[in-house]
């Protein structure tokens, strides 16, 4: 009987779970446009990268996607797709919101920080109010490099003590209100590494050809104390080594 009613449930949820895909569609008027380019270190283009754009109810009974549109970055790292959204999107009224995705599994992971290649990542619009919106949503996607960093004098007094190094860089989705590449885009982040002996070497992630936040972490006799932060310029083929005490 157990198992009946479990498979009984499960129907219920599955047949409550809705996916339409209109991607294949082509928007001739009362279009709303998604555009926006994708670039990496040197403002060098990055094409092929697939940009789609859905929307999404979620209940606790079930669920409804509509697959909107979706397109691909030119040779020049530019996108733009038409679509028509329909009444009940539109508004504060509508039910559900907009979801930009990124796949960018094209790129070699070795080079580049990758986005998340669609499922993994999401840029949520909350309310478009009107069809002839345009969205812009461009992006910088860091490229990889190592450096050396020594992490010198752990001697931890109590148990929970710690001593830890990570990178943090621009990296995502531009903001358009700001105007200097540190703050144009949201930040990701490379290797975190933490000492387990006195005197430790980590070779850690960074991104190539531009300024990294080199975050510093201690708990010193069980007190957390306020990170260190260096900011430091990385330039391609970099010999970096960077020395900090406990």
């Amino acid at each position: 009987m157990k198992k009946l009613l479990l498979l009984f449930l499960l129907t219920i949820t599955f047949s409550c779970s809705k996916t339409e895909d209109d991607t294949r569609d082509t928007c001739t008027m009362n279009c709303t446009t998604l555009s926006g380019n994708f670039v990496t270190v040197d403002n060098k283009p990055l094409a092929g990268i697939e940009v789609s754009f859905s929307y999404h109810i979620g209940s606790q009974v079930g669920s409804y996607t509509r697959k909107i549109a979706k397109t691909k970055t030119n040779s020049k790292g530019d996108y733009s797709v038409d679509f028509h959204l329909n009444d009940s999107e539109l508004g504060n009224a509508a039910s559900g919101y907009f979801i930009i995705s990124v796949d960018d599994k094209n790129l070699d992971a070795n080079e580049y920080f990758r986005l998340g290649n669609n499922a993994g990542l999401g840029y949520d619009i909350h309310e478009i109010k009107n069809r002839d919106t345009i969205i812009n949503a461009s992006f910088y996607i860091a490229k990889k490099t190592n450096i050396k960093v020594h992490l010198n004098n752990f001697i931890p007094l109590k148990e929970g003590d710690f001593f830890e190094v990570n990178t943090s860089f621009s990296h995502g989705i531009k903001n358009e209100n700001l105007n200097s590449l540190e703050s144009f885009y949201s930040y990701g982040s490379g290797d975190i590494f933490q000492a387990s002996v006195k005197t430790q070497t980590a070779i850690i992630m960074a991104a190539e050809g531009e300024k990294n936040s080199i975050i510093i972490s201690r708990r010193k006799n069980g007190i957390t104390l306020e990170n260190e932060i260096h900011e430091v310029f990385i330039p391609a083929n970099n010999t970096i080594e960077l020395t900090y005490d406990y």
